[in-house]
């Protein structure tokens, strides 16, 4: 988040999706809801900083209050200011009411930004933010936030950061940021984006673990990782454990990319239904 800290002092929020503008006076998607009903307040938080992550500003930019949007005088300074981030991931989050219609929302948020096609800057902030009830279903109408940690990662820190951030996308159901991650060429052989999707209808998580760097040079890098990968069936739960290896390389303007990577399995197992 190039501008984050100016956001975070408005706001900590957004980033893209190609809706009709016609019937917003801000310039965002139409007034009609593109959000999940019968949301929470903290589930609300939620759902906003998982459209930032998956690159859908505009269905982050519903869910905020109309008073909110205008503190951002435009659309295009709402999703400028996310223009470079590559994750923003709230936790801790607690809630306090302050009356029927009215919760104020207090979450700890890392944010993840491409700070140039060598290196990802990783943000901690505290944040708050202040939620109404509109018509039945919560909006996001203010926040503060306070930076508590800003950390550039070298390049072969960014590059495994990419490689970690794919799987946790993945886990999260953001094929649109994970696809991103992805040189054209491996793109190909998933054959489409649709195609990519459905092969993680069922997974309910991919997590990477033992990242060892076995070959690299100043625009590639070379990673072998443990894969666990979780999936859930209608017949069946299974759990599978691979030995993977990953090429990645620096595309110019895209930054570390994943351009190839081959998953051996090593075990399987079947846990009793989650």
């Amino acid at each position: 988040m190039k501008k984050i800290l100016l956001l975070v002092l408005t706001m900590v929020f957004a980033f893209t999706c190609a809706l009709s503008a016609s019937a917003n006076p801000y310039g965002g998607v139409p007034i009609a809801h593109t959000f999940p009903a019968g949301m929470t307040p903290a589930e609300t938080l939620e759902y906003f900083h998982h459209k930032i992550t998956d690159g859908e500003p505009g269905l982050a930019w519903d869910i905020l209050t109309e008073d909110y949007k205008n503190a951002f005088r435009s659309y295009g300074n709402f999703t400028e200011g996310y223009r470079t981030t590559l994750s923003s991931r709230p936790s801790n989050i607690r809630q306090l009411q302050r009356d029927a219609d009215t919760m104020e929302v207090f979450y700890l948020l890392k944010a993840e930004d491409r700070e140039n096609d060598r290196q990802i800057v990783v943000q901690t902030f505290e944040c708050s933010a202040v939620m109404k009830r509109v018509y039945g279903s919560w909006k996001i109408d203010s926040g503060t936030g306070k930076r508590l940690s800003r950390v550039v990662l070298n390049s072969r820190e960014t590059a495994r950061a990419v490689l970690m951030d794919y799987h946790e996308c993945i886990t999260n159901k953001e094929f649109r940021r994970a696809w991103s991650f992805l040189g054209d060429g491996y793109k190909k052989s998933f054959g489409s984006f649709s195609a990519f999707c459905n092969g993680f209808t069922t997974t309910v998580s991919s997590v990477i673990s033992d990242t060892v760097n076995v070959a690299d040079g100043p625009d590639m890098l070379t990673i072998q990782y443990t894969l666990t990968a979780k999936d859930a069936t209608p017949e069946s739960n299974v759990v599978q454990i691979f030995k993977g290896t990953a090429n990645l390389e620096v595309v110019p303007g895209r930054g570390w990319i994943i351009f190839s990577a081959e998953n051996k399995l090593e075990s399987r197992y079947f846990p009793p239904k989650w």
